[in-house]
């Protein structure tokens, strides 16, 4: 219980540190969401589970060969697993010189498995959810995090989607807590 709150807290106040340095300059909420892959996962392992993830995502002409390899790398240097109260999330992404456009390819594992956590506990997270992003700009991660984690706060959703595969709810939540862009007047 206290690894899931101490999780949730370092994800809270990185995304609230963050939002400070980054500034919005336009709105791909819309690309990332409509680009969307939703796959039943069968993998025994997080290698095999990012395998076909990526796969998926080059397939669907989102991500350029080698993105697999990148995703790797990248999770082993920076774990993404989070402690979620009800269902365990991983929210891989490799670096924007791998990606073609912006999307997010969900995994729902049939069984979960073991992702390293965000929050350097140490512990692994039985991750039964994989939202895998392509991004091609790093601000627009931290801008999708941020909106993302109105959904993570609302565990039940998250279990609701396992359970349906319907990501219709998720996928409002996220665009409406997504930062737009705002006009100056003149």
């Amino acid at each position: 219980m206290w690894k899931c709150a101490s999780a949730l807290k370092q994800f809270f106040l990185i995304l609230f540190i963050s939002r400070n340095f980054f500034e919005d300059k336009n709105n791909v909420a819309a690309d990332i969401l409509d680009n969307l892959i939703v796959l039943k996962v069968n993998k025994p392992t997080c290698e095999e589970v990012l395998e076909e993830l990526s796969k998926a995502a080059i397939k669907a002409g989102y991500a350029k060969p080698g993105y697999h390899k990148a995703i790797l790398e990248r999770e082993a240097k920076y774990p993404t697993g989070l402690h979620i109260p009800l269902i365990e999330v991983a929210i891989p992404h490799a670096d924007a010189e791998w990606a073609i456009k912006p999307s997010l390819t969900i995994g729902i594992l049939d069984t979960p498995v073991a992702f390293g956590s965000m929050d350097g506990s140490g512990g692994d997270v039985m991750a039964g959810l994989v939202f895998m992003l392509t991004i091609e700009e790093p601000k627009d991660h931290i801008n999708f995090l941020r909106a993302f984690s109105n959904v993570m706060g609302q565990p039940e959703i998250l279990v609701e989607f396992a359970r349906t595969a319907n990501p219709n709810l998720i996928l409002e939540k996220i665009k409406a807590n997504y930062p737009r862009k705002t006009r100056v007047a003149a």
